[in-house]
């Protein structure tokens, strides 16, 4: 396997936006507050990794089981007994996984809360029983997916601002806990309707393993106008969050309308149109960049 195929196998660019979107989080928001933190640079880096880790173990145990349905579904993209042997897929992904789990063993005894370990167990088995069984069924898989983002999302608040709030900063942490809130918010609706798109893109492939997709179990179209309904919904959300937002950041407010709400719209009628299943694909595709934008607004708001 060349050094692209790796690449390309553990997801390189979702890795990336999860790896931006966390020191993103740290890095701007948190400072901009001049906010109490419990980690330093390094923990947190290591927060960082430990998360990537575990997306990563994540994408290859999906590949590992899903090797039939993307023989059909996306065979130039297929990986696990072509490029890279099964074995070889598992043993990364147990050295993925385990190192994701130690890393946050760690991290949890540093804050002094062993039971946020709790999080990335849950994590680890949550992606190792989507990957095996819960893909197939009807939207709980979706929702599922869904979560682990809200989840990876929230993890700063959990490692970074919790063990320190007190009294004492509790008013001045919370606004950024309901500023996360809103982010990790869109990215799980963001994800659902991702997730359904694609769901419409592998409809073949799904079939002949027998699962249980929203396209399958109603019909792409329906499915089509669920995906519709549910971005018109965040739509609507958005704009009432960036019109409240103008008294606090009119930047952000023009940013969030012409940068994200815009390429949802466009997002809706691109969709609507899209018939073949590169079309398809390019509408996912659509939704990751409308992600990576939103996720950019923390680049703009400002503290009180």
């Amino acid at each position: 396997m060349t050094p692209k195929d790796y690449f390309n196998f553990i997801r390189w660019k979702n890795v990336v936006m999860i790896g931006v979107l966390l020191f993103l989080i740290k890095y701007v928001l948190f400072e901009r507050f001049e906010l109490n933190v419990a980690l330093d640079h390094f923990h947190y880096a290591l927060l960082v990794l430990s998360t990537i880790c575990i997306a990563i173990a994540g994408y290859i145990i999906n590949d590992i089981n899903d090797v039939e349905a993307d023989r059909i579904n996306k065979p130039k993209r297929l990986y696990v007994g072509s490029k890279i042997s099964r074995t070889n897929a598992y043993n990364l992904f147990i050295g993925f996984n385990s190192f994701g789990l130690l890393a946050g063993m760690y991290l949890s005894y540093h804050v002094r809360h062993t039971s946020y370990f709790i999080i990335y167990v849950l994590t680890s088995l949550l992606l190792y029983q989507y990957a095996k069984y819960l893909k197939k069924k009807l939207l709980i898989g979706n929702l599922l997916v869904a979560f682990l983002v809200f989840l990876s999302i929230v993890l700063p608040l959990v490692f970074d601002l919790l063990p320190v709030t007190n009294p004492l900063n509790e008013s001045r942490q919370v606004v950024v806990f309901k500023l996360i809130g809103v982010l990790a918010l869109f990215g799980f609706f963001l994800t659902i309707i991702r997730e359904f798109v694609k769901d419409i893109e592998d409809v073949k492939g799904d079939e002949k393993i027998g699962a249980r997709s929203l396209p399958i179990a109603i019909g792409v179209q329906k499915t089509k106008g669920i995906v519709l309904l549910t971005t018109l919904i965040l739509c609507s959300a958005l704009a009432f969050f960036a019109v409240m937002l103008v008294s606090f950041d009119r930047i952000a407010t023009v940013y969030l309308s012409i940068f994200v709400l815009a390429p949802l719209l466009y997002f809706m009628f691109y969709l609507w149109k899209a018939k073949s299943q590169n079309e398809l694909h390019r509408s996912s595709g659509i939704l990751k960049i409308v992600m990576l934008l939103g996720i950019l607004t923390l680049l703009l708001i400002k503290s009180a």
